[in-house]
């Protein structure tokens, strides 16, 4: 019973509070670990990015069960397929990176906006007031998912994010909250959002927001982008876009708060309106804390990972490979001084929107919007943590109460 307790103990040590102590140990010792049940962790930068560089071998298809009967067949579980190639390259095209400059704006304003009471009262409840209402409001204003009210869009993007991304074990619960947000999205969306949008476009053909830009669109039938893909990536914009950014902010926020050199740098970036600087502090900061330590593939084939070296491993397939993005980025085999806090490292060392065919939709967006929030919580006098996030024992921070000086 002891030495269960204490196997409970040191777990919980490695697991919860260290893991990157645990991945030093794996990337050295044993870098591709094959688990008794024949999966595989993957900890090294190179064995990382051969995984994620290997869409029709280490596929995304178990997601798809959890997906699908949320939002309908959706580019984020498909490969190779014809939803990822033309519903990605369409959405590309439609959030332009040319938007940059109004990405910021709308940011700025929100932000802004939010603030003003809380600037009143000294003090903030992050997650809640701004984390993921910032991004919720980018989602009605700039993607053009208008909700029926704030708190439906709460619920929708909490509830299919914990069943598609975090619902590992398959929990029944969670699985049917995700379907039912979807069909609640869908109803809306479908019987509301649109109808009402081609009413306002008819009057203001220069409506300029992502729905809008897809209903102006106009495909040939061949492409296969009706009615039915328009609805589905809608629903994506809440799926993707709330939840991570949130959990980006606190994180980076709470590394600054606890590492008050970095943080005072970061503050003069910001008051100088530094924003390339400040974006590489923000980065750096979720580095040691990234908001996807972890993503999963289901092995289509057999197959052998990091062959000719001597780290290789073998994966059969239905193996389940898990690809430690976080201990890539600090891995000292690729990364100089990975433990170090240092501004100089180059792009594509950092896996915070993942890599390869499954690069993060929403990048060119979260990578204006995360820093443009942390920002404007910067430059708030005497910014202190009353309390660290709480995550109330779930995988995504529900509280983080901030204290700073009224004005």
């Amino acid at each position: 019973m002891a030495l269960e307790k204490l196997f409970k103990s040191v777990r919980e040590y490695l697991i919860v509070q260290n893991p990157d102590l645990l991945f030093r140990f794996l990337r050295f010792l044993w870098p591709n670990p094959k688990l008794p049940n024949g999966n595989v962790f993957v900890t090294r930068y190179r064995d990382v990015q051969e995984v994620l560089s290997r869409p029709e071998v280490f596929t995304v298809r178990d997601y798809a069960p959890r997906m699908d009967p949320s939002v309908g067949p959706f580019m984020l579980a498909r490969d190779g397929s014809i939803e990822n190639q033309r519903d990605k390259g369409i959405m590309r095209a439609l959030i332009s990176k040319n938007d940059g400059p109004k990405i910021r704006s709308l940011v700025s304003e929100i932000t802004q906006g939010l603030l003003e009471d809380a600037k009143r009262a000294g003090r903030l409840e992050l997650v809640f007031q701004i984390a993921r209402r910032v991004p919720v409001e980018m989602i009605q204003q700039y993607f053009g998912f208008v909700g029926p009210d704030i708190q439906s869009m709460f619920r929708w993007s909490r509830a299919t994010q914990m069943d598609m991304f975090k619902n590992l074990e398959n929990d029944a619960r969670i699985h049917q909250e995700n379907v039912d947000a979807g069909r609640q999205m869908y109803k809306h969306i479908k019987e509301i959002l649109l109808p009402r949008r081609r009413q306002e476009l008819a009057a203001n053909p220069n409506l300029d927001d992502v729905v809008s830009r897809m209903l102006r669109s106009r495909f040939p039938d061949e492409i296969g982008f009706g009615e039915e893909r328009i609805l589905t990536n809608t629903m994506g914009f809440l799926v993707g876009g709330v939840e991570t950014i949130s959990q980006a902010v606190v994180q980076i926020v709470e590394y600054l708060l606890a590492h008050p050199e970095q943080f005072a740098v970061a503050k003069r970036a910001a008051e100088d309106g530094a924003d390339e600087l400040l974006y590489k502090y923000c980065f750096e900061a979720l580095r040691f804390n990234p908001i996807n330590p972890v993503v999963v593939r289901t092995c289509a084939e057999d197959c052998t990972v990091a062959r000719g070296t001597l780290r290789w491993v073998r994966v059969k397939k239905d193996s389940v490979v898990f690809v430690g993005t976080r201990s890539a980025m600090m891995d000292e085999f690729e990364l100089s001084r990975p433990r170090e806090f240092r501004l100089d490292r180059p792009e594509h060392h950092y896996m915070h929107f993942g890599f390869g065919l499954h690069t993060c939709l929403g990048d060119q967006v979260a990578r204006i919007e995360v820093p443009e929030i942390t920002k404007y919580l910067l430059l708030l006098k005497n910014l202190r943590a009353l309390s660290p996030p709480d995550f109330e024992r779930g995988p995504f921070p529900e509280k983080y109460h901030l204290q700073f000086d009224a004005s």
